[in-house]
């Protein structure tokens, strides 16, 4: 009967060991502050946004895509980046305002953007507001998203020539 019991608990924390391994975090891209001067070249590096996905896995793009995809952001040591609007807004009018800057956290190897776009009337303050954390990073691409590996929600991938 005590080996049926030491083989039980013996077979107990084989489950447990194996089911708590984090073969989701040991395959997430982990980023070094050179990696960064991919990002704004030490200097500034102008980005264009390609696509915004509300569903990066089934490329389901965002109602607010053809607006957004004429912007041009621009990063710049020390977490700035400057966005330049295109010709299409997303908000009605002219009152459109866009603020974006990242954030680099270096003892995790993680680096996320946050991107603030709003209206502003007389009377009303719209926004759209969100943070999405860096996913793939070359010269001429860059992924931003939300939610886990595999099973990624709203992104936006940025091009550079």
């Amino acid at each position: 009967m005590n080996n049926f019991k030491l083989s039980i608990l013996s077979l107990f924390i084989l489950i447990i060991t194996v089911s708590c391994s984090s073969d989701d975090d040991a395959s997430q891209e982990l980023y070094s502050s050179e990696d960064l001067t991919i990002l704004h070249n030490n200097s500034s590096k102008a980005w264009k946004l390609e696509a915004y996905y509300i569903d990066y896995n089934s490329k389901q793009k965002s109602e607010q895509n053809d607006c957004l995809v004429d912007d041009i952001y621009t990063f710049k040591p020390d977490g700035i980046i400057e966005v330049a609007a295109g010709l299409e807004n997303c908000y009605y009018g002219d009152n459109e305002i866009t603020e974006a800057e990242y954030s680099f956290y270096e003892d995790e190897g993680r680096l996320y953007i946050t991107i603030i776009r709003g209206e502003v009337t007389e009377d009303l303050v719209n926004s759209t507001s969100f943070t999405l954390q860096l996913i793939e990073l070359t010269e001429n691409r860059m992924v931003f998203a939300s939610g886990d590996k595999d099973n990624y929600k709203i992104s936006l991938i940025f091009i550079t020539e």
